[in-house]
């Protein structure tokens, strides 16, 4: 597998990494934000902080993947954009219940704007190594 230039990285794969970088960077501290509001609050302790830890842990994956992907790999990005459409629509699900988890949706859906940023046909072709397309100058 012949990996890409990192100097002729398309500026839409920088923009998804940075949405990846953001999404995981809210997840985990809306995670620890109901890991918190758990332990001080007065019902019951497990949900919140089981959905806390949850929730960190998928933006922590966000980080992880997210970095992989950025240099080349496209098996990762595929991974992560796989992840960011579960998380997206199990939040979509799971906040009509829950409707703090509203806030990880809006999280988790700019995570997802990355991974549609990564398969733009200029990204593509840069995750497929072959001659990526020159951006055009607008």
């Amino acid at each position: 597998m012949v990996s890409p230039d990192p100097a002729e990285r398309p500026k839409l794969v920088v923009w998804a990494y940075r949405c990846w970088t953001v999404s995981g960077g809210l997840l985990v501290a809306l995670g620890v934000l109901f890991i918190v509001l758990g332990i001080v609050s007065s019902g019951p302790t497990l949900l919140p902080i089981g959905v806390g830890i949850i929730v960190a842990v998928i933006g922590v994956c966000y980080f992880l993947i997210g970095s992989k992907a950025f240099v080349g790999d496209a098996r990762w990005r595929s991974s992560l954009s796989a992840l960011t459409l579960v998380v997206v629509i199990m939040l979509l699900i799971v906040s009509f219940g829950l409707p703090i988890l509203a806030f990880a949706l809006v999280a988790a859906l700019v995570g997802l704007f990355g991974s549609l940023l990564a398969y733009r046909p200029e990204s593509e072709a840069w995750y497929a190594a072959t001659n990526p397309p020159k951006p055009s100058k607008k």
